[in-house]
């Protein structure tokens, strides 16, 4: 910094173009990391989200994993959203495995109460009541509630992206538990019996059931401990209340069901989600696997992971979130 701090401007044209040249690597290793989490899945159809277009996946795709000599993405799709920031939810299948999809970014507060159904789920939630009330004639879903109907198999994925914590997870999470209620209104009303029917709402829910908190404790080996917590409310309680779906990751031990870290308060959250009716959630195969490869070293008790190459102490990284696979029989 001295060459730059002494007033004499010369050179910084060529700093800033140093700092623009390693910003621009970074992000090719992210995108390059991102490609392998996407190809460890080895997944038939995969549910994206904070998609910037159409276009860019397709580029993402084409450029980044095509050359992890993976069978490619045949069919994309993606409907704009309600986020002003326009990332959208995208969905992406093998050749072998069509669908057909349905945006539900329209739906408004007063959709959700025109049935009993609705209303009953809204008298559930208070909190989320008088949210729908304020949006009787305004959009319910931060982005998007995208449905995906394969035609393989009589399997209906809804991929979404709930509210984030922003401003504190109490202030929001109302708005999260109107989005899931309103998901669980739209599966009562495509399926004459829910819980025998094949569906699964996937994606960033942005609430958790737990918290695993890295303590100051140590153990033997000088780590420091993990602590489970779990939380009385979720904003994606609508979803599991009463069996009505299953947690898939579940059926994985308290301590390894997460798939985010936040540095600050030095816990590990489950964000990401594959929730699945009673009758998919059998069909499943072994337990569903959380990729980590991609995460950075920063994450406490993570040594055992192995991870992808240049992945840094806090980046380049894959992701903030881990991917979430699981395979069905069916």
């Amino acid at each position: 910094m001295a060459d730059y701090g002494d007033g004499d401007l010369t050179k910084f044209a060529a700093f800033q173009k140093l700092v623009e040249m390693a910003d621009v690597a970074q992000e090719d290793d992210k995108r390059q990391q991102t490609a392998q989490a996407l190809a460890a899945t080895r997944a038939d159809v995969v549910a994206f989200q904070e998609v910037d277009s159409h276009q860019a996946l397709q580029r993402f795709l084409k450029a980044y994993y095509a050359k992890q000599n993976q069978q490619s993405y045949r069919h994309v799709a993606l409907h704009e959203g309600n986020d002003r920031r326009g990332i959208d939810v995208a969905v992406a299948a093998q050749a072998d495995w069509p669908f057909y999809t349905r945006s539900h970014a329209s739906l408004t507060g007063a959709w959700i109460d025109n049935e009993p159904s609705g209303a009953a789920l809204l008298r559930a939630y208070p909190e989320a009541a008088k949210l729908a009330g304020k949006l009787n004639n305004q959009r319910i879903f931060r982005r998007d509630c995208l449905e995906v109907v394969l035609t393989k198999a009589p399997v209906t994925v809804f991929n979404c992206h709930f509210k984030s914590m922003g401003g504190g997870r109490s202030d929001s999470m109302a708005m999260r538990q109107l989005e899931a209620l309103t998901v669980r209104e739209i599966i009562n009303r495509k399926f004459e019996d829910s819980a025998n029917a094949l569906w699964a709402v996937v994606g960033d829910l942005n609430d958790y059931q737990q918290v695993i908190k890295v303590s100051a404790r140590v153990d033997d080996d000088g780590n420091p401990v993990d602590v489970v917590q779990h939380m009385q409310t979720s904003g994606v309680d609508p979803l599991l209340k009463d069996g009505f779906g299953v947690n898939l990751l579940n059926s994985l031990p308290e301590a390894e069901r997460w798939t985010h870290f936040y540095p600050a308060q030095k816990h590990k959250t489950q964000l990401g989600y594959i929730i699945a009716s009673p009758a998919l959630a059998a069909k499943m195969i072994g337990t569903p696997e959380v990729i980590r490869a991609g995460m950075p070293y920063r994450v406490p008790n993570t040594d055992d992971i192995a991870r992808f190459p240049r992945v840094g102490w806090d980046r380049p990284k894959a992701s903030d979130h881990c991917p979430v696979v699981v395979e069905f029989r069916i």
